[in-house]
């Protein structure tokens, strides 16, 4: 639906209207464009990363070490915690496919946003828009069996029994909780460096702004969400 509307310059988009309005204007309809011409190769590029992953399903040295853990319960709780942290890595490597993909449209968008608009509000929204889009990079990159196999450095066995008490479970269980908040803590860390908090809110006072000013909704929608994979 965004992407009908953006395709089409509405006539309100015309010599008359503030030049904010017509340099988002031509610059969604040519995102649009691009993301739609690459979405094929966004999709295989996604479904390719996510393949890649399967090479640390069950294998490699931090499957090793796992499987060197003498202590049942801990090595259990590593295994369970490995399973887990491979499945969301492989869910953020089919994104991570298709932003590789789309980061030239993506690169070329910002760039005509490089120019700062005369609207405080609107500036304001790109700015954010630059941060979500950075995000989309950072927040993603890190998706390889490279970092599977870093973060389960970590494992280890710890001694249980006699003076140790259960001290050892204690230890490899707040492991285990390390493995499998990573992605979500790796996240949310991205996220934050690049103007996380508050982004929405500049978004969407943002669009706001731009339909005030007379500006086409559906322009106004595609400039706030130009960093989504589904539009």
């Amino acid at each position: 639906m965004l992407i009908a509307m953006a395709i089409a310059l509405p006539a309100s988009a015309s010599a008359q209207a503030p030049q904010d309005l017509t340099r988002i204007s031509a610059a969604v309809v040519e995102l649009a464009k691009a993301k739609d011409s690459l979405r094929t190769r966004a999709e295989e590029r996604g479904r390719a990363t996510s393949r890649a992953m399967r090479a640390c399903r069950n294998r490699g040295t931090g499957w090793k070490r796992i499987r060197s853990v003498g202590d049942p319960s801990q090595r259990n709780a590593y295994a369970r915690a490995a399973r887990e942290l491979w499945a969301e890595l492989t869910e953020a490597a089919a994104v991570r496919g298709a932003v590789e993909a789309f980061m030239p449209a993506w690169q070329r968008y910002l760039r005509r946003l490089e120019t700062p608009f005369t609207d405080p509000v609107i500036e304001a929204g790109a700015e954010a828009m630059r941060g979500r889009i950075a995000y989309m990079d950072a927040g993603y990159s890190f998706a390889t069996c490279g970092t599977f196999e870093r973060v389960l450095r970590k494992v280890r066995e710890f001694e249980v029994g006699g003076e140790h008490g259960v001290s050892g479970d204690y230890k490899a269980g707040r492991l285990h909780n390390i493995f499998v908040r990573y992605v979500d803590t790796r996240q949310r860390r991205e996220s934050d460096r690049r103007g996380g908090r508050g982004y929405s809110a500049r978004l969407a006072a943002a669009r706001a702004r731009i339909t005030e000013l007379g500006g086409d909704a559906g322009h106004a929608a595609y400039f706030v969400s130009a960093h989504s994979l589904n539009n």
